[in-house]
């Protein structure tokens, strides 16, 4: 039996869409519209999400903020209050007590330190408060009280507690060490707040239970961690730290030695100066001796370029980061130039474009994993903003950590200086390219023809893959620097755009006795099957006669030949 009319649907239909919907938009929608519908917005099977958002406060939506507020408090399982110049009216509307039995999220956006210091004390009788974010919008230049309410909390198993303000690292976080009486609950711990190491070996010490823990090194004090005392985190297997100040690789070493934890997943973000991290020998003894239940591993590190700066240059062996340490676990080194940053990172390796065959099956070995290390540009002109600092510099630090085989561009590149960077880097197997503007063919100049003439023969390069390309005039110069190339592939706004340059292609290689290209992919948004079998008809209108294989992959079309 068809369904024609919205009341046919079942209750659980209406609680998928209520999910999706805060409680005041629920009642604006649905409370006045019939008997049914006013069972189902009060039944306890309905759990709510309520905000308060300051933008909303007209008549009509405090009317329905009143209503939830008194007939389905005990349905509310989340609160999100967003804290403005009308705090007073949100704050006054509603009285937080133990009734709330279903409330187990609270979130404060925007808060002043004083009203949060007068609310927390008020949330200890909530019997299911399980997640905490708190977001204050100027800092108190010692958080210890607010920590100490915060502990209080007796079923609280989440924090995070945003507090950070623009040239502000004097914090103090004044907690004594805690005793057994004051032990929290708390299990997941994010503190986007400066802290020093030794504020935060007390704050722990109130959390034993720890099984997550991330916060900021981003204080100017110093602080001598020989002489803090060791804790046992034994739950603790996630830890997160971004290093903004002071925490040198040796400190780092003693730090962890002094959690006495079981860490599975380790993320480390540093901004500091010290190019040991950057030694993968060390980074090697240090995870097999400090942290050897270690799963997955994430790093970054950002060499800061700047002009009357120098730049520290790593001066140990290059491409320790291939070593069978780092390939068995699959965690692959990577390199990005973004601005006036290069960022060297560590993570699990993930699949990339030119590693499937038309089956798509991933291609990819242990010797491939060897080579698998990528450049990321996104500049590539530093001496437009800088009179002493060029893209060889960028470069040529990289060079002394790790060669490059792999390289993406993500920002239009003009010829000359592809060509410069390509010189470079001479191991490049892979080339990604967001733009290439170039003159007309047989309009190139006689040093760029004899750069080429030079270039061409060391290029290695065979698979390209271009993001947003305007005409064949780049594609003719891409090809003529990287003349190996055999696998292409072209993102297209539509079909008719990938008509059009299939046509183009195997022209241009019917009449080319000696090309390497074997294999196109045209990436088109929402491709399907019906596509293969025109570009099959354009090609053989066209007497474009080749013994290829087509083939429709999620959102790619393969079209292969031999």
């Amino acid at each position: 039996m068809s369904i024609n009319s919205i009341e046919n649907f079942s209750n659980e239909f209406f609680y998928e869409i209520f999910d999706y919907l805060d409680a005041c938009e629920i009642y604006y929608a649905f409370s006045n519209l019939n008997y049914r519908f006013q069972q189902l917005i009060n039944s306890s099977s309905l759990l709510l999400k309520l905000t308060f958002n300051y933008s909303q406060l007209q008549e009509i939506f405090m009317n329905n903020y009143q209503q939830i507020l008194h007939f389905n408090k005990n349905q509310i399982f989340s609160i999100h209050l967003w804290i403005s110049e009308n705090t007073n009216q949100i704050i006054s509307s509603f009285t937080i007590d133990s009734s709330f039995n279903c409330l187990e999220s609270l979130i404060f956006d925007s808060i002043e330190p004083d009203i949060l210091i007068s609310l927390l004390p008020k949330l200890i009788c909530l019997p299911r408060l399980f997640s905490l974010i708190i977001d204050t919008c100027s800092i108190e230049k010692d958080l210890g009280d607010i920590y100490r309410l915060i502990f209080n909390l007796p079923k609280l198993k989440y924090i995070k507690y945003t507090a950070i303000e623009s040239n502000d690292f004097d914090i103090k976080i004044s907690l004594p060490i805690a005793t057994n009486e004051q032990i929290s609950s708390i299990e997941h711990l994010i503190m986007d707040h400066p802290c020093a190491l030794d504020e935060l070996f007390v704050i722990i010490s109130y959390t034993p239970h720890l099984r997550h823990l991330k916060f900021l090194s981003l204080t100017d004090r110093n602080v001598n961690i020989k002489n803090i005392k060791p804790i046992k985190l034994p739950n603790l297997t996630h830890l997160s730290i971004h290093i903004y100040r002071k925490m040198s690789f040796n400190v780092l070493d003693t730090f962890i030695s002094k959690l006495n934890s079981k860490i599975k997943i380790l993320s480390l973000t540093t901004l500091v100066e010290d190019i040991t991290y950057l030694d993968a020998n060390r980074w090697e003894k240090f995870i097999l001796t400090k942290l050897p239940q270690l799963e997955k591993f994430y790093f970054k590190y950002s060499a800061y370029f700047e002009e009357n700066y120098e730049t520290p240059m790593y001066f140990g062996q290059c491409d320790q980061f291939i070593s069978s340490f780092w390939l068995q676990r699959q965690w692959i080194l990577e390199t990005e130039i973004e601005f006036e940053n290069i960022i060297y990172s560590i993570s699990p390796y993930k699949k990339r474009w030119y590693e499937y065959d038309t089956q798509h099956n991933m291609i990819n070995s242990s010797d491939q994993l060897s080579k698998s290390i990528r450049l990321s540009l996104d500049e590539v002109r530093p001496e437009q903003w800088t009179k002493t600092i060029f893209i060889d510099d960028y470069i040529n630090h990289i060079l002394t950590v790790t060669q490059i085989y792999h390289l993406e561009i993500h920002v239009k590149i003009f010829t000359d200086k592809l060509m410069e960077i390509l010189h470079l880097l001479s191991e490049i197997k892979t080339l990604k390219i967001y733009s290439l503007p170039i003159l007309q063919q047989g309009d190139l100049s006689e040093e760029e023809i004899e750069f080429l003439c030079v270039l061409l023969p060391k290029n290695q390069i065979t698979k390209i893959c271009f993001q947003h390309m305007k005409d064949m005039d780049e594609l003719y110069m891409l090809t003529l620097i990287c003349s190996r190339i055999n696998h292409l592939q072209i993102k297209c706004i539509d079909y008719m755009h990938a008509e059009l340059l299939t046509g183009l292609i195997l022209t241009q290689i019917k009449g080319i006795s000696k090309s390497s290209l074997r294999l196109l992919c045209f990436s088109i948004p929402e491709a399907h099957d019906e596509m293969c079998e025109k570009l099959e008809k354009m090609i053989d209108v066209e007497n474009l006669h080749f013994d290829f294989m087509i083939k429709h992959v999620m959102d790619k079309i393969y079209l292969q030949w031999k």
